[in-house]
């Protein structure tokens, strides 16, 4: 067995971080974007469909566990939402709570709305709700 199976086995690590995020989500069954593959797993195993983040508009909610540094970290909050459709949300999930600030800002850049954040586990939850311009 490797080592990170049995790390994701026993639910340390990623495995954890990605079961705390994908219980955040409001409803059972939603059509979920992510990328990471930690995050994927713990979508399958709590019976969500998981999509590409390449498939815009067309998921409820929009998973991370990492946003990248620098403006990088911009693009994913903005490759989240575009993922997303009017009314979904988009949560991110990270292990260093210095970063806290830094995720609001991207969320509010990203033009997110009814932003909250929650610690459980030693991660900071940040939530937003996606709001598309109404022509």
């Amino acid at each position: 067995m490797k080592f990170s199976t049995l790390i994701e086995a026993i639910g340390l690590g990623a495995a954890r971080d990605a079961r705390l995020l994908v219980a955040r989500l409001p409803e059972a069954g939603m059509i979920v974007a992510a990328s990471e593959d930690a995050v994927t797993r713990a979508l399958a195993r709590a019976r969500h469909e998981h999509i590409a983040l390449s498939d815009a508009g067309h998921a409820a909610a929009a998973l991370s566990l990492v946003l990248p540094a620098d403006e990088a970290g911009l693009a994913r909050v903005e490759q989240l939402v575009a993922a997303t459709r009017h009314g979904g949300v988009v949560i991110v999930g990270e292990s260093q709570s210095l970063g806290r600030a830094r995720t609001a800002g991207l969320f509010l850049r990203a033009g997110l709305v009814e932003l909250a954040q929650e610690v459980a586990g030693g991660t900071v939850f940040t939530t937003g709700r996606v709001r598309r311009a109404v022509d």
